[in-house]
This record gives C-alpha cells, structure tokens and sequence, in this order.
C-alpha cells in the first residue's frame, strides 16, 4: 500500500451506513501528521439521533454526537468512515440521555455568533442538583435582549439552559425558550435518567 492511500488497513475502520453507527463506535477521518504522513484519528460516538435536520431526498438524516461535544450529520444516502468495534473504554462515562453534550465555549469563536459566554453572563441559577460523584447541575434562566415574539413583558428574550460542571470542565445543553422542557430535563437529571 502507498503512504499516501487511506485508511490504512491497520486502522481496522470500515465504511458503513450511518443505521449502523451506535454509541461506543469510533469516527474515522484523515489527519496529516506533524511529519507530512497520512494518519487516522477517532472520536467516539455517545448519542446517536435519527431524523430532523439532515433528511435529503426523502431519506433519513443521521446525527452522530461526539465525546469532544462536536455534531456530525449523514444522511442515509452517505457513508461513514467508523470502526465497529465496541469498547468498554468508548462508551458514554453516565447512563441516561446525553442533554449537556455541548463543550462551554465552543461556540465563542464562530464569526457572526453571540458565544455561549455571552448568555452565560446574563443567566441565574434558578436550581441546582449535585450527582454523587461531584457532578454540578444547574438550571438557569436568561434574558437578552433580542426583538421577537419569544419576549417576556420587559422586552427581553428568554431562555433556558442546563449547564453541567463535571470536575473543571463546563459542559451546556440546548437552550429552551419554554420553561417546562427545561424542568423536565433538569429532574431527569436529578432522577438519574439523563446527564
């Protein structure tokens, strides 16, 4: 095999439908390496959601979240580099729904985005819940100011978002415009069903 040809066998990946991707499956893409060569590099797939955005041409659109807290669509009609083994080390650290699969931040540099520092700046905790293992919830309530038809009487947008403090990392999860998602949300946290 050349040194440019990817994917090397050895990295044992395959090219699969996206129906076949589950939680604990690795993504493969190409990398280059520091030295110029062609490299593999995985990232773990935690939840796996079927439908909504991504559907084309009458197919199902596929989105894979990763353990980085990054997105990746595919539409039925594509493949996907992954490898298909399942290992105890890949799968998601918590049981329960993935909702705080955001990394806090990530949004910060987009050009054209208020980042997620900027909302954060204008919440209050409205509760908190503390997961045996040190894990920090809180529920927070937020308002900007944005002219729409989701204001509340001052004027303001409202929002909502559950944020998770895992050991010194901030992770986010949707914002919700209404106020009983997000309490849902939040006691399946606290019931132990979702993280």
């Amino acid at each position: 095999m050349d040194d440019w040809m990817w994917p090397d066998e050895s990295a044992g990946v395959e090219l699969l439908h996206p129906g076949q991707i589950e939680t604990g499956q690795r993504l493969a893409r190409e990398v280059t390496k520091a030295d110029g060569s062609i490299g593999t590099e995985f990232t773990t797939v935690w939840d796996v959601s079927v439908g909504g955005t991504y559907e084309t041409y009458g197919g199902i659109g596929y989105s894979f979240r990763t353990s980085d807290g990054e997105l990746h669509p595919a539409p039925s009609n594509s493949r996907v580099w992954a490898h298909p083994q399942i290992r105890p080390q890949d799968l998601p650290p918590h049981e329960g729904r993935w909702i705080t699969h955001q990394r806090f931040g990530v949004h910060d540099h987009k050009p054209g985005v208020l980042g997620d520092r900027y909302f954060y700046e204008r919440t209050r905790a409205i509760d908190t819940f503390t997961a045996a293992d040190g894990r920090v919830y809180r529920l927070l309530y937020g308002c900007s100011t944005r002219q729409d038809n989701r204001q509340d009487p001052q004027g303001r947008w409202r929002c909502y978002w559950v944020y998770r403090w895992d050991h010194g990392v901030k992770w986010i999860g949707p914002s919700r415009e209404n106020s009983d998602l997000a309490y849902e949300q939040f006691e399946h946290i606290r019931e132990g069903r979702a993280w």
